[in-house]
């Protein structure tokens, strides 16, 4: 097949969670989908792999073959508190599954080729052109057309960098690494007390743990020698491997319902990271990909079908989940600027009760309780 030659319905630039939802709801539709990606898979990603049950029912398909374990219990650490004191989130159904996010993705690219995209490596992106309706990409040495581009090539990618200098968009940013599983079960694990204006987390994956650091703000001074630090003090050890870092975009939230990205043109949607739908308080980015992906994906369809304006179909999918992202972006200053005050809160049953499904499931109107009960502690 000569990519190159043809007219695309629509490409996808980033192979991630976000670009093979977009790209697998456009091949079951029947459209001809090029996705595109600067890398093989599987490839070496830094992100710590937790699926929340909200994402685990946004996929399209079953991820079990790329599961490691399925958590029902976080422990929530903090400054000064010993860990038996430490506040725990306990639920008897899945709160979220840890998956490898390079077994994870290359499961998902699988999934996506064999609805019908095409997939294709790529050399970086030098020029993203509109004309004659269709959008047209340029790299080193080749071209290609297509009538909708979907830029889901994460916080640092091109078809941002190309089409939307915005002063919507910020980075968060994480580093991890792995080592090696205790002999006894280990609760997943958030530190609100190791990282100034942020956390470090431990997720257990069956046969080792990923272990890193976030802050919705890069110019947290989030270090490797940091990091390595941490994980002397929680777990007692120097052994680790596959340390890497990672900017996540954030920014999405600061559109109101319905608004349309200004600094966009017309035809081209950012998606995933390179959208700036991670959830600043959480530092959660899969779910955010998947819905943003597949809203891409229905905004296409909805014009090709002669529903509509695409960029007025993804603004009205997404108008929800920015709203939620609003919500965490005021209550992630709010927490992190006085994280004793969330920990107060988290000692009585219903703060408790409600993060757990807020976390696993999503925000929803019981988390006005949550934000009453934290008001008075």
């Amino acid at each position: 097949m000569d990519a190159g030659g043809q007219l695309w319905d629509a490409i996808v630039v980033g192979a991630g969670p976000s670009g093979c939802a977009a790209a697998y709801d456009l091949a079951v539709a029947g459209q001809s989908v090029l996705l595109v990606d600067k890398s093989d898979f599987p490839r070496l990603k830094a992100c710590a792999g937790g699926l929340t049950i909200k994402a685990v029912k946004a996929l399209r398909y079953s991820i079990d073959p790329v599961v490691r374990e399925v958590v029902r219990r976080v422990r929530l650490e903090g400054e000064g508190r010993s860990t038996a004191s430490a506040p725990v989130l306990k639920s008897r159904e899945p709160i979220c599954v840890m998956t490898v996010r390079a077994e994870l993705d290359e499961y998902c690219l699988g999934k996506t080729i064999a609805a019908g995209a095409c997939f294709k490596r790529i050399s970086p992106l030098r020029q993203i052109v509109r004309a004659g309706g269709n959008v047209h990409l340029l790299t080193a040495g080749e071209s290609y057309r297509a009538r909708f581009l979907v830029g889901a090539d994460g916080a640092s990618g091109q078809v941002r960098r190309l089409c939307a200098q915005g002063s919507w968009f910020s980075q968060g940013f994480a580093l991890e690494l792995q080592t090696a599983g205790p002999k006894k079960a280990m609760d997943l694990t958030f530190d609100f007390g190791s990282v100034r204006n942020g956390y470090g987390w431990i997720f257990p994956k069956g046969d080792h743990l990923n272990v890193g650091v976030y802050s919705p703000s890069s110019d947290a001074g989030l270090t490797r020698s940091g990091l390595l630090s941490y994980v002397e003090r929680s777990l007692g050890t120097e052994s680790v491997d596959h340390v890497t870092g990672q900017y996540l975009g954030i920014g999405a939230g600061g559109f109101e319902a319905g608004d349309l990205q200004p600094e966009l043109r017309d035809r081209v949607f950012l998606v995933g990271d390179a959208g700036g739908f991670v959830d600043s308080l959480t530092g959660e980015g899969i779910y955010g990909a998947l819905l943003s992906g597949q809203a891409a994906a229905t905004a296409i369809l909805a014009e090709t079908r002669g529903a509509g304006s695409a960029a007025e179909k993804f603004a009205g999918c997404l108008a929800g989940y920015r709203q939620t992202l609003r919500f965490s972006t005021r209550a992630a200053a709010a927490f992190y600027a006085n994280p004793d005050r969330g920990f107060r809160a988290m000692r009585l049953p219903l703060v408790r009760k409600i993060l757990v499904r807020t976390y696993t499931h999503g925000l929803n109107v019981n988390s006005l309780a949550m934000r009453v009960a934290m008001s008075k502690v």
